[in-house]
């Protein structure tokens, strides 16, 4: 079997990689938000445009 044995350093790179994740999805989550606001005010002003 194999036996891990945690020290310092791999708790301190587990909680690393843990904040990574959370600050990639945050970005994630806000460039998607981002982007479907921008798609809803180019699709209302190109409704707009053809309208007029």
């Amino acid at each position: 079997m194999f036996s891990i044995q945690y020290n310092n350093q791999n708790l301190h790179n587990a909680v690393i990689g843990i904040v990574m994740l959370v600050i990639a999805i945050l970005f994630i989550l806000y460039m998607g938000d981002s982007m479907v606001d921008s798609t809803r005010e180019f699709r209302s002003s190109y409704i707009e445009q053809l309208l007029k």
